[in-house]
């Protein structure tokens, strides 16, 4: 039953099994929970979801020995749900550029990103696409205060 629980919340409720783009498929639900539950958007759950997710991803790593296996989307979740930390009911068009930068830092891993994934285990799964999140939110924030 824990294993059904763990893969059942590290692959996005089974988006991650979606045939192409796992980690974008992650961020998508994100997306959708965060623009039918705004209440999401809020430190307890950036925290659960963050600290839940390296538990996760160690669990996962630990039966079926892939590291950062590509179905696991927890990650994409959690780093896309910080992007819009403390931003008050975004728009869809806020939602939409912070989903694309979010992308970006996730895809290309630029600067400390890359390195910071070669930490063991969950640490490694999770924090590189917090500090995308983290990325994206900065710039998110900076965007919203030029406009």
């Amino acid at each position: 039953m824990v294993k059904k629980v763990s893969r059942f919340l590290a692959t996005g409720f089974y988006v991650g099994y979606l045939p192409t783009a796992p980690g974008t498929w992650g961020s998508l639900l994100m997306i959708f929970l965060l623009y039918l539950f705004p209440l999401l958007n809020n430190f307890y759950v950036v925290f659960a979801l963050s600290l839940g997710g390296i538990a996760i991803a160690n669990f996962e790593e630990k039966q079926n020995g892939i590291k950062d296996e590509s179905k696991i989307v927890i990650d994409e979740m959690a780093g896309q749900l910080l992007t819009f930390f403390t931003i008050q009911k975004p728009s869809l068009t806020i939602l939409l550029l912070g989903f694309i930068l979010f992308r970006v830092f996730d895809i290309t891993k630029p600067l400390i990103i890359d390195k910071i994934q070669s930490l063991p285990a969950g640490w490694g799964v999770m924090l590189d696409d917090l500090l995308a999140g983290l990325f994206s939110l900065v710039i998110l924030k900076i965007v919203i205060y030029l406009i």
